[in-house]
């Protein structure tokens, strides 16, 4: 399966653990994809929306949201910073048997557990940038403790709902072809569905319509060209397979707020003045 889809988590700490602060200086979007690992995102400032199975969550500053294993999702961002933890599934086999079916309650902000996982989440950002003798032991206990409550507090009742697997296929045909003019039926044909059908069925798992999936896909594909490439915007939609520049630049406005060619003026404008 491919790596951009299925993400790899690579440990970054002895722990066995990926912890990382992130700060995006600009609005973007992340298709969908998911990983084996579970993850936690704790938003510092800005926001972001995540597409969570098909449930809508509106992370502010002071927020956080818990990726469970396998879970796909897409996200949204405004500016923003963030504390990103990613757990491998083994680092957790050791205290709970089969982390890999565990769903997580997620929008919880009035419980007071919601309030000890910022803590946590706030020394494991501190004990990773400190270069004590005892940080390693304070990351651990920290990481403990927030894994004992997202597997007693946060843990959510088994369901049986699941994402069809040949959804995740379509996620990735579409992002295989970024440069393709996509629709419906093509995807239809392609995978043996009736097009009403299976618009029906990803937007009951998906929580949005294929067209907008392909819209916003190729969008966020448009958005970086138009902050790095300096050709024309009918140019650089033509080579994303958009064919259709009226919907493009509506949806491209409810994604993004504005319209490409203030995008692509407002960065020429500052390369120029780096220049």
């Amino acid at each position: 399966m491919p790596t951009k889809h299925h993400e790899h988590v690579v440990p970054n700490l002895r722990t066995g653990v990926r912890f990382y602060f992130s700060s995006v200086s600009t609005s973007g979007y992340v298709p969908f994809h998911w990983h084996s690992s579970l993850e936690l995102v704790y938003v510092l400032k800005g926001a972001l929306r995540f597409n969570l199975d098909g449930q809508i969550y509106h992370l502010k500053e002071n927020q956080f949201i818990l990726v469970p294993s396998g879970g796909i999702h897409d996200v949204t961002n405004q500016p923003n910073q963030a504390f990103v933890l990613q757990i491998p599934l083994q680092v957790v086999s050791p205290y709970f048997d089969h982390p890999e079916r565990v769903q997580f309650l997620n929008g919880q902000t009035e419980l007071p557990e919601y309030q000890t996982i910022i803590r946590l989440v706030t020394m494991l950002g501190q004990a990773s940038e400190n270069h004590l003798e005892s940080s390693s032991f304070d990351f651990g206990i920290a990481l403990l403790q927030i894994l004992r409550l997202m597997f007693t507090t946060f843990k959510a009742p088994l369901t049986n709902r699941h994402v069809n697997e040949q959804m995740k296929e379509i996620l990735i045909y579409v992002n295989d072809h970024p440069h393709e003019a996509i629709s419906v039926n093509q995807l239809a044909t392609h995978f043996g569905y009736n097009p009403s059908y299976l618009s029906r069925m990803f937007k009951e798992q998906m929580g949005l319509s294929l067209t907008n999936y392909v819209y916003e896909t190729k969008l966020s594909r448009l958005y970086d060209d138009l902050i790095h490439r300096d050709e024309s915007i009918t140019a650089l939609m033509e080579q994303n397979g958009l064919k259709n520049p009226r919907t493009a630049r509506k949806i491209f406005v409810d994604m993004y707020g504005c319209l490409p060619k203030e995008i692509q003026k407002r960065h020429r404008q500052q390369r120029g003045r780096s220049n």
